[in-house]
């Protein structure tokens, strides 16, 4: 901990040297009276070029035509002390004007930026002498902060995306391919908050994550691998799939039309308090032979009232159907869908050679009756 605390602090006080630096050097070269106050130009004012305040220790002549929001800038030009607005975009921009002298203004480019179509990719100074400007793009990549499902299919409906700067985004495709998704609609508002809507074509990808492009460039969705269920191995999406049925301890699973997932049904379930009740399926025959293909278990489970934890139950564990295992604990939260992904490797459920007749979730109590939503059980490949 203390050799983390002295590189800290030595960061810290490298930047704060570097900008104390760089401002001294900045407002050394302006021109000065006798009352040691700045005397600025009165000519038209000019632009030469922008750089990052943090390189121009080691690239002094470094030079960019664009950059992300938040970056510390320099602006160098001729005659721009006593800048009275800076805008990027037509966005008024604050800036403190003690870094302003007649060659450069130190300025963070800030995140409310507009980048979408109406941008014009220009900076902007106004002093009281006149305007320059100078072609500079503020880069601005699309970001997806969540997703209403990661599985798609046949009948499963649109996928919501919600992020930033989607407004001009031109493509999206499955990640190291060509092939398409359609943009079915892109919504801004008020607050900035932004969406949009996906419809994935019929595809034998078993998973993908997405190539998304705008004019600022591409982003992979790395954190989100979207499952198809339709080259899953189904247990339940729609209804039961053929040959599974309900296995539960207590009341059964039923299908209903209420809460989805994804599609238009799910299952549910009352658990009594105090009863420990199980929520499962059974294949009795021809039951499900071990297949090395399927690497993940994965299902979404809507939460009750309360926070729950089930224990992942199979008939082909070595800890054998109905006991509790550590490494098969999963914690669900109330009120809102839950999906889990899980590698079937780091679970106690499915060995070569066994047979998996019957498989599901068990839980201790609980402490009061609680009412569940299962739905888009499936064995996924990689």
């Amino acid at each position: 901990m203390k050799k983390t605390i002295n590189f800290i602090f030595s960061k810290l006080t490298a930047v704060t040297l570097l900008v104390t630096l760089v401002s001294v050097t900045i407002l050394s070269s302006c021109i000065e009276d006798e009352t040691g106050i700045p005397k600025f130009s009165t000519g038209t004012p000019s632009i030469t070029k922008v750089y990052l305040l943090d390189t121009i220790a080691r690239y002094k002549d470094s030079s960019i035509v664009g950059a992300e929001p938040y970056k510390l800038l320099v602006i160098n030009g001729q005659n721009i002390g006593g800048v009275v607005n800076a805008y990027f975009n037509g966005y008024n921009t604050a800036f403190n004007p003690t870094y302003n002298t007649d060659t450069h203004l130190i300025i963070t480019l800030p995140g409310e930026v507009p980048t979408d179509s109406t941008a014009d990719n220009k900076l902007r100074l106004v002093t009281s002498h006149g305007e320059a400007t100078f072609s500079f793009k503020v880069i601005a990549k699309p970001a997806v902060y969540s997703t209403d499902k990661i599985t798609f299919g046949s009948d499963r409906g649109d996928i919501t995306l919600k992020g930033k700067n989607f407004s001009d985004v031109s493509s999206v495709i499955f990640s190291k391919t060509t092939t398409a998704v359609k943009i079915v609609s892109k919504t801004k508002d008020k607050a900035g908050n932004e969406t949009m809507v996906l419809r994935f074509p019929t595809t034998n990808i078993s998973q993908t994550t997405l190539d998304i492009t705008n004019s600022s460039g591409v982003i992979t969705t790395r954190d989100l691998e979207f499952v198809n269920a339709d080259v899953a191995l189904q247990i339940f999406t729609e209804d039961f799939a053929k040959d599974f049925g309900n296995n539960s301890w207590g009341d059964p699973l039923m299908v209903n039309a209420d809460q989805a997932y994804a599609g238009k049904k799910s299952l549910v379930k009352t658990f009594a308090a105090g009863n420990w009740h199980m929520a499962a399926f059974s294949n009795w025959w021809p039951s499900v032979e071990y297949s090395a293909d399927y690497k993940f278990l994965t299902f979404a489970i809507k939460g009750g009232e309360n926070p729950i934890s089930f224990w992942i139950q199979s008939d082909a564990s070595k800890v054998g159907f109905g006991n509790y295992l550590d490494k098969n604990k999963i914690d669900v939260a109330p009120k809102i869908w839950n999906y889990y992904k899980i590698p079937l490797a780091d679970l106690d459920f499915w060995y070569p050679g066994t047979t998996l007749k019957q498989f599901g979730w068990r839980l201790q109590g609980p402490d009061k009756t609680e009412t569940l939503y299962f739905d888009d059980v499936m064995f996924i490949k990689k």
